[in-house]
């Protein structure tokens, strides 16, 4: 497990924190560990929240934003399964071509699908349109 010291900071910059551990995660099967880990842990994705919801002081982060995989793309139903990497580009990328739109979309498409659900990311139809359907959820 490779890990090393890293200042993280959200888009707002502010604060900033220092990280005891930063494991960078490339595969899903190369999670650490967890309950092994004494410390607090936080997935880590691109660091999008103005906030500090993505900071984990003296602890150890998990950088998800490698884990950019497409699982399952249900063009039926419109539904898609993905890694917490994949960006919201990404997902527009590859829905819009299929005749498929995100129902809510934040001010940017740069953040991560883990980020946006993890941060309740929603837009100016959000009041309208705030189901989420998570079937399942894997770690």
């Amino acid at each position: 497990m490779a890990s090393k010291n890293k200042q993280p900071q959200s888009w707002g910059r502010y604060p900033s924190v220092t990280n005891n551990q930063v494991v960078p995660v490339y595969w899903r099967d190369e999670l650490p560990d967890l309950a092994s880990i004494d410390q607090s842990i936080l997935p880590y994705g691109y660091g999008r929240s103005y906030g500090d919801s993505c900071l984990n002081e003296n602890g150890v982060s998990v950088d998800t934003s490698h884990l950019k995989n497409f699982i399952s793309f249900d063009t039926e139903q419109g539904i898609i399964r993905c890694e917490a990497g994949v960006s919201l580009a990404d997902v527009l990328q590859v829905a819009v071509p299929r005749g498929w739109f995100l129902p809510v979309t934040p001010g940017t498409k740069f953040v991560s699908v883990g980020g946006a659900i993890a941060n309740d990311v929603h837009g100016k139809n959000h009041q309208c349109r705030r189901n989420l359907w998570l079937p399942c959820a894997e770690i």
